[in-house]
C-alpha cells in the first residue's frame, strides 16, 4: 500500500507547497520587521530558494507534459470545455509571473545581503525598498497561485491517465525536495526558517 506522500497528485503536492511557501514569506516579513538584517537575508535567501524550486518543478514537468498533452485540442472536465489556447495562454502567463518573481526577489537579495555585509548607516530606506518589493510579490502570487490552482494544477487529471499522474507526482515531489546544497546543512535552514517547520 502506498504512503500517504506517494500517493499525493501532482496538484495537492504543489498546492501545498504555496502553503508553506506562504508560511516561509510570512516569517521572512516578520525578520524584517524585527529589524535583524541578518535574519531577514537568511530567509530570503531560503525563501528565492524554495520558490525557485516550485518553479523548477513547474517548468521541466508539469508545464511540459500538459502542453505536449494539449497538442490533442479541448480539455474536458465537469461542465467546462477549455481550449487548448486558453489553457496555453495561462501557462504562458505563470511563466511571465515566475520570470518576474525571479527578477524581483534576486534584487532584494542583492539588496539584503548588502545590508547584512555593510557596518553602520541607516539602511531604512533600502529595507522598505525590499518590503515594497516583497509586498508586490506576495500580491501577485495571490493571483498566480490561484490560476495555479483552480486550472492549471487540475489538468494533469484531465489530460493524463493514472500512470501518469503518479509518474509527474514523484517528479513534482523530487524537484520539490532538492534543495540547492547551500541550504542543505541543517543549521542554515534551521537559522531562515525555525519557526515556520
Amino acid at each position: 500500500m502506498p504512503s500517504t506522500e506517494e500517493s499525493q497528485s501532482a496538484e495537492r503536492l504543489l498546492a501545498e507547497d504555496h502553503e508553506a511557501l506562504g508560511k516561509f514569506l510570512a516569517a521572512l516579513l516578520a525578520a524584517l520587521d524585527e529589524g535583524d538584517a541578518a535574519k531577514a537575508f537568511a530567509r530570503l535567501d531560503l525563501f528565492w530558494a524554495r520558490l525557485a524550486m516550485h518553479i523548477r518543478a513547474e517548468h521541466l514537468h508539469l508545464f511540459p507534459g500538459i502542453l505536449e498533452a494539449l497538442d490533442g485540442g479541448t480539455v474536458k472536465g465537469g461542465d467546462e470545455t477549455l481550449s487548448s489556447a486558453e489553457a496555453r495562454e495561462a501557462i504562458a502567463q505563470l511563466h511571465d509571473d515566475h520570470d518576474s518573481f525571479m527578477h524581483e526577489l534576486a534584487g532584494a537579495v542583492k539588496v539584503m545581503r548588502d545590508c547584512r555585509t555593510t557596518a553602520g548607516g541607516d539602511r531604512t530606506v533600502e529595507i522598505e525598498g525590499v518590503r515594497r518589493t516583497l509586498a508586490t510579490v506576495r500580491n501577485r502570487l495571490e493571483s498566480h497561485n490561484k490560476l495555479e490552482e483552480e486550472l492549471v494544477y487540475r489538468l494533469p487529471a484531465k489530460l493524463f491517465g493514472p500512470e501518469e499522474q503518479n509518474a509527474l507526482a514523484v517528479e513534482i515531489r523530487d524537484e520539490l525536495k532538492n534543495l540547492p546544497p547551500r541550504f542543505r546543512d541543517e543549521a542554515a535552514v534551521t537559522n531562515g526558517f525555525s519557526e515556520v517547520n
